[in-house]
C-alpha cells in the first residue's frame, strides 16, 4: 500500500466516523427511528387481528402498502444529512474538515445504507413482536428471512435517492416532499390514470413487490434511479460553491 492509497483510506474512514458520529448524537435520529418503529408496529399489530388469514399472510400483509410511509420517518435523517447542512450552513465546515467533497457524499451514502439496514431489521422485529402479543408470529424462517432482505434492499435504495435528491435541491423539504409523492402518488397515477404498466416505470412499486416474491429484476430500476442521483449529486457537489 502506498502512502498516497493509506491517506486516502484514512479520509474515508475519518469521514464516516464524523458522519456516523453527527447522526447518533442528534436526538431526532433516535426520535425519528422510534416513530418508524411505532407506525410499523400498530400497522403489524392491526393486520395481527385477520384472524381468518395465516400468520405468515398477517407478517407480509404488515409491510405490502405502508412500507414507502413508515420508512419517510427514518428516511428524513438522511435526508436532513444534506439538507440541513445546506440548511444552517454547516455544509461548509464539514468540507472543510473532511478536506474532499466526494469523500463527504461517499460517506453519506455509506451510513445512509447502514442506517437502512438498521431500520429494515428493527422494522422487521417490532413486527414479529406485534404478531407475537395478537397471537404468535409465522415459523416459516426462510420467507422471514426473504421479506427483511426485502425491506433492507428497498430501504437501503429509496434512502439512497432521498439523500441525493436532498444534495441535488439543498433542501430537506423538497426531498422529503418528493420521496413521499412519487412512490404513493405519482406512480399509482402513471399505472391507473395513464394507464402505464410497465414494470420499469414504477421503480419504488417494483422494489417493494419483493416483499410479495423474489424476483431478480424487480430492483433494478429503483437501483438506476439511486445510482443516477447520488452520482449526479455527488457531482454537482464537486463542482458547484457551497
Amino acid at each position: 500500500m502506498t502512502a498516497t492509497d493509506f491517506e486516502e483510506r484514512t479520509v474515508m474512514l475519518n469521514a464516516l466516523r464524523y458522519e456516523l458520529i453527527r447522526i447518533r448524537t442528534l436526538r431526532s435520529t433516535w426520535i425519528l427511528l422510534a416513530a418508524g418503529a411505532a407506525v410499523q408496529f400498530l400497522v403489524a399489530y392491526m393486520a395481527a387481528g385477520h384472524s381468518d388469514q395465516t400468520r405468515l399472510w398477517r407478517f407480509v400483509g404488515s409491510f405490502n402498502t405502508t412500507l414507502p410511509l413508515v420508512l419517510l420517518f427514518p428516511m428524513a435523517i438522511v435526508v436532513g444529512a444534506f439538507g440541513h447542512e445546506y440548511r444552517y450552513r454547516t455544509i461548509t465546515t464539514t468540507i472543510l474538515t473532511l478536506r474532499s467533497r466526494p469523500v463527504v457524499m461517499a460517506s453519506k451514502a455509506v451510513i445512509s445504507a447502514l442506517l437502512a439496514a438498521v431500520t429494515g431489521v428493527l422494522l422487521v422485529g417490532v413486527t414479529l413482536l406485534a404478531q407475537v402479543l395478537r397471537g404468535g408470529a409465522p415459523d416459516d424462517w426462510a420467507r422471514i428471512g426473504q421479506v427483511l432482505a426485502a425491506v433492507v434492499v428497498y430501504g437501503v435504495l429509496s434512502f439512497l435517492v432521498g439523500l441525493g435528491l436532498a444534495a441535488l435541491t439543498r433542501n430537506a423539504t423538497v426531498a422529503m416532499i418528493v420521496m413521499l409523492a412519487v412512490p404513493t402518488v405519482v406512480e399509482g397515477l402513471l399505472s391507473n390514470v395513464l394507464k402505464l404498466k410497465e414494470w420499469w416505470m414504477a421503480p419504488f412499486f417494483s422494489a417493494a413487490s419483493l416483499v410479495d416474491a423474489f424476483k431478480w429484476q424487480s430492483p433494478l430500476p429503483l437501483t438506476a434511479l439511486a445510482a443516477l442521483v447520488v452520482v449526479g449529486a455527488g457531482t454537482v457537489l464537486a463542482r458547484r460553491d457551497v
